[in-house]
């Protein structure tokens, strides 16, 4: 028998004593600069200990930061109803109820820097050519989980543009990955509701960089890689969908144009995805684009509901 398929045979059991006694993994907290490889380093962080570890994945231009930050219930951004946030209103602050030290008391949890999403600091990961592919990212990810031997099963916690790279990861090596939580998360599937024009303008957008956001990314690209990859193993997970809207009341006709896609596309996008992946699909979250600021216990309480369906086994969270 080669190793290739000794290995094979070892890792369900492997897997399953990970998942059933998380408490036998020890793990400390960590934050740095993990080197995988090429001459490169990214930043991470991890706290917590057990099994299955929570890997949040940020949307594009944002890293480890937005996860260990909240919105203040009592801020009058929440009273607005379009995604103030979005828009430089509210003010955003360090809180031990953000997703990150809150999934941290019950299990072991990381994040990341992906290049160019911080500009400050000692520790920043070593640049790269943007705008990039999303192959690209997962492909990092997963070497910078192997450097820093954070091993799986993981649960993908991942927020708009981490939605593709989260798909990618879980297609590419389905034995590591135990549930998705998709978190106001981008999908291939808006090619099923947008028109090719309204596509083709969202990715140009988003291909866009500058020296105060040096992070673009490939979104038709991106679609492809994912249409060409094995399709998903049945996994827990849910989708949670921002209610409040990008701009505020009445946009003009323009305004729509000019981004591409609409607000209405996305609703319909996410609807898309929760089916598609066979996910509870929470809908009502008072919440805009970044979920996890507006409400850090509904992220936190699905990532619960993945992470103990992972542990029994399960392949879906009952709605």
């Amino acid at each position: 028998m080669s190793f290739t398929a000794f290995c094979r045979l070892r890792f369900p059991f492997a897997l399953m004593i990970a998942l059933i006694a998380p408490e036998l993994a020890a793990a400390t907290d960590f934050s740095g600069l993990v080197d995988i490889g090429g001459g490169r380093k990214v930043y991470l962080t991890c706290s917590g200990v057990g099994s299955p570890t929570v890997v949040l994945i940020s949307g594009k231009g944002n890293g480890a930061a937005d996860w260990k930050e909240i919105l203040d219930p009592a801020d009058p951004a929440h009273d607005a109803d379009y995604d103030a946030v979005a828009w430089g209103k509210g003010n955003l602050h360090e809180s031990e109820s953000a997703v990150f030290p809150m999934v941290s008391r019950w299990t072991r949890v990381c994040a990341y820097d992906r290049p160019g999403t911080r500009l400050e600091g000692a520790d920043q990961s070593t640049p790269i050519a943007q705008p990039h592919r999303a192959d690209e990212a997962a492909d990092d990810l997963h070497r910078l989980l192997t450097a820093a031997g954070e091993s799986g099963p993981y649960v993908l916690v991942a927020h708009s543009y981490g939605g593709l790279i989260a798909t990618l990861f879980a297609r590419t090596w389905p034995d590591e990955v135990a549930g998705l939580v998709m978190v106001d998360a981008a999908t291939e599937l808006m090619e099923k509701v947008a028109s090719p024009d309204a596509i083709a303008k969202w990715d140009e957008i988003n291909g866009q960089t500058s020296p105060a956001a040096p992070e673009g990314v490939m979104l038709i690209d991106a679609f492809a890689k994912i249409n060409a990859a094995s399709p998903l193993r049945p996994l827990p997970a849910v989708v949670l969908s921002a209610d409040k809207p990008w701009q505020p009341p009445s946009p003009t006709k323009e305004s729509q144009a000019a981004a591409g896609v609409t607000f209405a596309d996305w609703e319909v996008s996410e609807t898309l995805l929760a089916t598609a992946l066979n996910a509870k699909h929470v809908a009502k979250t008072r919440s805009g684009h970044a979920i996890y600021a507006y409400s850090p216990q509904l992220v936190v309480d699905a990532i619960r509901e993945v992470v103990d369906a992972a542990r029994r086994g399960a392949t879906h969270v009952a709605p």
